[in-house]
């Protein structure tokens, strides 16, 4: 069996969160779910496609941990539609953290 290597600055932590997801754009707001985070992204699911680059403001629904941040400033760097049926939302986000806000 093959190693899996993953190449990220900071090792990811598990944690399901509702998230609504505000475009800085337009103000438009969308719910998600955040599947998991790290120190400078997080990876979410949406049913609204986001254009790679815009700029969002995200509300976490159910925090990790108590001293975890309520809100982040974010960009979006990935989104691709999901193509299997055993996911609950159509895209999947990555997102780099720009800002915590607390």
């Amino acid at each position: 069996m093959d190693a899996i290597f993953e190449y990220r600055k900071d090792s990811r932590l598990n944690h399901k969160a509702t998230v609504v997801i505000e475009s800085q754009d337009n103000g438009d707001l969308h719910y998600g779910t955040m599947y998991n985070f790290s120190g400078d992204g997080m990876y979410c699911g949406s049913d609204i496609a986001l254009k790679l680059g815009t700029a969002i403001k995200i509300r976490l629904g159910r925090r990790p941990f108590n001293s975890a941040p309520k809100m982040y400033l974010g960009e979006i760097t990935r989104c691709e539609e999901l193509a299997d049926d055993d996911h609950s939302h159509i895209y999947g986000l990555g997102i780099k953290i720009i800002k915590a806000i607390y």
